[in-house]
């Protein structure tokens, strides 16, 4: 007979047993679950596709965050790249405040909007220099101090927000008083703080206070060292001239280049340690971010049917060879438009040997690479629209061209 003192101790000796044993199948699967998207030094597995991606370059970058409701990828993308800028400089890991940038730009988007009578296009879409130029006059400052407000689901959502403030300048600009009272920039900073909060005017950072630019200068970030870059065949190359898109509000000049060039500069600055921030058109079928792909079919999405479609993201595909003439012929004819602004981190390669840019997004981490998705070089060919680089990454023949 066993006593009741022992059968005690067996059954709580086998809950013990069967605790480690669910955790350890519970560790299995965790590591089963992270093999599936990482396995070994580079190389890459989709969840659930045929896609195998060898990385021949992964440059730091802070973590994926998630713009929510809001037009402000240009805000977080560019961000993204200054942090990494950050990190190759050594000068740590900090996270900058996406809204900040956000309600300093709107601020002078509204100042330039009624100097130009409202003949200038006004909304949350900007550029990543409008970063820059956020950075050289208000500064920058960390996301604990400055986290905005208008939240839902813990996520920006900036619809209501964005409506009010259009809707003030139409106003504004109609001169009711038949002379304009500069007292409309404190109404509509009043909205930017109801909705986003009073921007502060100091704030702590690891035990030292600081006020927005010599945060900046702490950081040993200069707006002046970089530079954005396109290439289009509408204007002379190896010149400057304003981009031609709506939402380059602050009409900023850009550098045009060849596009083989474009595709050189970043595999360059890649090679260098230098990640680059990216503007390019999302709206093409070929971009998935739920599929963390964008890709560019050698037959096109027309001529295939549904399961062939759907096979484009399970299984390599060949790609198109993209000349300058199709690229410009998709901007002259709206099929590329300004859309989307992300962060170029690294490069890869596939299986068969075609070349991808890896890209940070900012539409959080649910997807099969946690949040970033692999560019195929000839998507980027057709689809970019510009990008924003350090100049020290240009090489050196095309960094004797820029005049600037």
């Amino acid at each position: 007979m066993v006593s009741l003192h022992h059968r005690n101790n067996q059954h709580a000796e086998l809950n013990l047993i069967l605790l480690l044993m669910k955790a350890t199948i519970h560790l299995l699967f965790l590591a089963v679950l992270s093999l599936m998207v990482m396995t070994g030094p580079g190389t890459v597995y989709g969840q659930g596709s045929g896609y195998e991606f060898n990385e021949q370059v992964r440059l730091p970058a802070t973590s994926v965050k998630n713009q929510g409701n809001s037009g402000t990828c240009w805000s977080y993308a560019t961000l993204s790249f200054l942090e990494s800028e950050l990190l190759r400089k050594e000068r740590g890991r900090y996270d900058l405040s996406e809204m900040y940038i956000v309600r300093e730009a709107y601020l002078d988007r509204a100042e330039l909007y009624v100097r130009f009578h409202g003949h200038l296009n006004f909304g949350p879409g900007a550029q990543a220099w409008d970063v820059l130029h956020v950075m050289d006059k208000e500064g920058l400052v960390p996301q604990k101090a400055y986290p905005g407000e208008q939240k839902a689901g813990g996520l920006p959502r900036h619809g209501q927000m964005d409506a009010v403030l259009q809707a003030y300048m139409q106003e504004v600009i109609k001169n009711h008083n038949d002379r304009l009272s500069s007292s409309w920039k404190e109404g509509f900073r009043g909205i930017l703080d109801a909705y986003l909060g009073d921007a502060p005017g100091k704030f702590q950072v690891e035990q030292n206070t600081y006020e927005p630019h010599k945060f900046v200068n702490s950081l040993g970030l200069d707006p002046a060292d970089y530079m954005p870059v396109t290439s289009f065949e509408n204007h002379d190359f190896y010149d400057w001239y304003v981009f031609e898109s709506p939402d380059n509000w602050s009409m900023e000049q850009i550098f045009n280049v060849p596009l083989d060039e474009l595709v050189r500069i970043v595999e360059h600055s890649l090679e260098q340690g230098y990640s680059v921030a990216w503007a390019a058109d999302v709206t093409n079928p070929g971009f998935n971010f739920g599929k963390g792909l964008a890709v560019l079919p050698q037959k096109s999405w027309q001529e295939m049917d549904a399961y062939e479609q759907s096979q484009v993201f399970e299984h390599p595909v060949k790609q198109q060879a993209v000349t300058m003439d199709m690229r410009q012929r998709d901007f002259d004819q709206y099929a590329t438009t300004d859309d989307h602004l992300m962060h170029i981190t690294g490069m890869a390669e596939d299986q068969n040997g075609t070349r991808y840019f890896i890209v940070k997004n900012s539409h959080g981490s649910a997807n099969p690479y946690q949040g970033y998705l692999y560019v195929s070089r000839a998507y980027f060919r057709l689809k970019t629209t510009s990008l924003l680089i350090n100049r020290e990454s240009l090489p050196s023949d095309i960094a004797g061209q820029t005049g600037k």
